[in-house]
Order: C-alpha cells, then sequence, then structure tokens
C-alpha cells in the first residue's frame, strides 16, 4: 500500500490537534475457489459532518438496473462505442484533495508489531 502510495505513515506528535484518528475493522472472506480474501475497512462513521469533513462535497455515482438498459439500447441504435467500468472498484481509485482533506487511520489490528507504539 505504501508502493501505491493508498497511503502514508506518520507520527503521532504529526497530527494536527483536532484531526480524528479513524479505527478500522478487517473484513474476510473465503471465495468459492479456496482463495482467501482481506479486506481493510476504515470506519467513517466515527467522523462528524461539518467538523471532519463536509457532506455538501460527497458524491457517489450510483444508477439503476431501467438506466443501465437505455443506455444498452441508445448504444445499440444509435451506433454508439459502448465501454464497461467496474463501478464496484470505482471508489478505490478516488482522491482526495491533498491541501484541504486528509484522513488520518490508526494502525491495523495485527500490524501493532510492524509499527512503534507512537505511531
Amino acid at each position: 500500500m505504501i508502493k501505491d502510495k493508498v497511503w502514508q505513515p506518520i507520527k503521532l506528535c504529526d497530527v494536527p490537534k483536532g484531526a480524528k484518528i479513524l479505527t478500522s475493522t478487517w473484513a474476510c472472506k473465503l471465495k468459492s475457489n479456496g482463495r482467501k480474501r482481506a479486506r481493510l475497512n476504515g470506519r467513517g462513521y466515527e467522523q462528524i459532518d461539518g467538523l471532519h469533513y463536509d457532506s455538501t462535497s460527497i458524491h457517489a455515482p450510483v444508477t439503476n438496473k431501467s438506466s443501465v438498459c437505455i443506455v444498452l439500447v441508445l448504444v445499440l441504435m444509435v451506433d454508439w462505442i459502448g465501454r464497461i467500468n467496474d463501478t464496484k472498484g470505482a471508489f478505490l481509485k478516488g482522491g482526495l484533495d491533498q491541501k484541504k482533506e486528509q484522513i488520518y487511520m490508526g494502525v491495523p489490528g495485527g500490524f501493532e508489531k510492524y509499527y512503534p507504539p507512537d505511531m
């Protein structure tokens, strides 16, 4: 994750005053082919609107089945070029404005031995 610049470890003393340090939880899953998957989830519900984030800037691309069907019919009728996007992974590549938005998360469970107590 550090190599992909998803997150950057910092010391607790470098966290600004008033910033919320989120905790996290692991979501583990056994796939049908026997492969094990784990996902780290930050507990965003611990944040307070207006203090830790601005709710007016939050938006998520959502759609319903009928809208998708209409677009597919238009693609076929008008001879447009259709492209498929992975909407399940769309939020993984979301960017933050580094100057305005900072998210601080504590060391995930199971990784405490790799980080000193002041991290």
